[in-house]
């Protein structure tokens, strides 16, 4: 598992005071970046890879809301590994481990060459 530490900006904040819905996406894709960064030996480079994965499934279940003085982290793991896919589990937690947002997403493989899926490389999957 890969925690990430969230930055609130007072920009994600709505007019009733909350962290927007809408930012939990981007704190779940600075988490997945980081993820890669940190627990894979996947090393993507999006603008020069001609083979990559994409993210192709989100799914947001809202537990409690979000403030600006909030301390948040993102937990990533792997819930499991398909034949093309990375199936994703994220929790944005407060300092005290309380799940805030439950986010499941799924990136799956995908040639830019092609404009299709091919398997998962095992090297892909050396987590």
């Amino acid at each position: 598992m890969q925690r990430t530490p969230i930055q609130i900006r007072f920009n994600d904040i709505d007019m009733l005071g909350h962290v927007n819905n809408v930012m939990f996406g981007h704190y779940c894709d600075v988490a997945r970046t980081d993820f890669f960064v940190n627990q894979s030996s996947y090393r993507p480079d999006f603008f020069k890879d001609t083979r990559v994965l994409i993210l192709v499934h989100t799914e947001y279940d809202y537990m409690m809301p979000c403030f600006l003085g909030d301390r948040l982290y993102v937990e990533t793991s792997i819930e499991k590994a398909g034949e093309r896919s990375l199936h994703f589990l994220q929790e944005i937690v407060d300092e005290k481990r309380n799940v805030r947002v439950r986010s499941r997403s799924v990136m799956s493989t995908f040639d830019k060459s092609t404009g299709k899926s091919f398997p998962l490389p095992n090297e892909w999957l050396t987590l």
